[in-house]
């Protein structure tokens, strides 16, 4: 008994059908490849936009009357508060608890304290000599320490009468940067009299600092004159993926622009 084989127009058949199932196999694999590499992307553009947020939000906050120094569409300059308290006789004072990491971390700047009617005069020449003020000093004026808290020694001894409120002050710059770690992209740097610090990399060309000016925090791109009219700044974090995902010609993006208000300012 003959076995009947395959036809060449059966094998052509078959061979066009495997074919067409390897390609739209082929395009679906590459399909899932991309989106995964896009969502990866996007994923790594936005955690590196928050994180930004999160560092940056924490001191910006902190900012009081007189504390924006200096500002451009790149940078901006602040007095950054990292410690309260009250001011003792003879160049001694009682802070409040302070964040323990935010206040060895500091690089001190000067002292801020309180005049009357509430605004803050700024001292940048007195300084912090030492935490081991002798119990007794400051207990004359009727001031006690709070658990918790510190006494501290400043290196001048008639900043303001006993019993005014103070806050330490460090001057930080937040700018946007070309990057060290990934050269010719950009990046967020942090500068302190301690030093410079590259926080966060990659950002996109559009990012910036806009100004929240007036009691309705009007939105301004321009910087405001005089710099007393800003009472908050736009964070216009647009951060990047490191690398273009397959089948795209540039970085990922991922927009995001919180407000933060100065807490600290009296209202206007």
């Amino acid at each position: 008994m003959m076995r009947r084989g395959f036809t060449l127009i059966e094998l052509l058949v078959t061979i066009v059908v495997f074919a067409i199932l390897g390609m739209a196999l082929a395009r679906l694999m590459v399909g899932n490849s991309r989106f995964v590499g896009r969502q990866e992307a996007q994923l790594e553009a936005r955690q590196t936009a928050r994180a930004a947020m999160n560092v940056v939000v924490t001191e910006l906050r902190m900012v009081s009357d007189g504390g924006l120094l200096g500002a451009s569409a790149d940078s901006v300059r602040v007095r950054v508060p990292y410690a309260f308290g009250v001011l003792c006789r003879s160049g001694y004072a009682l802070l409040a608890p302070p964040d323990s990491a935010a206040y060895a971390a500091a690089a001190p700047s000067g002292i801020a304290y309180q005049q009357t009617g509430g605004t803050y005069a700024f001292n940048g020449s007195v300084t912090v000599t030492g935490t081991t003020a002798s119990t007794t000093e400051c207990d004359t004026d009727s001031l006690r320490l709070v658990p918790g808290g510190r006494r501290i020694t400043l290196s001048s001894t008639s900043v303001a009468p006993a019993g005014t409120i103070f806050y330490l002050f460090q001057n930080v710059t937040y700018k946007f940067a070309t990057s060290a770690a990934l050269p010719g992209r950009r990046a967020l740097w942090r500068n302190t009299s301690a030093g410079n610090e590259e926080l966060l990399a990659p950002f996109a060309s559009s990012a910036r600092f806009a100004f929240l000016v007036g009691a309705r925090l009007t939105v301004q791109t321009t910087v405001p004159t005089p710099l007393s009219l800003v009472r908050g700044l736009e964070l216009r974090l647009t951060g990047e993926s490191e690398d273009a995902p397959a089948g795209a010609s540039a970085p990922t993006q991922f927009p995001l622009s919180p407000r933060v208000k100065f807490m600290n300012q009296l209202p206007l």
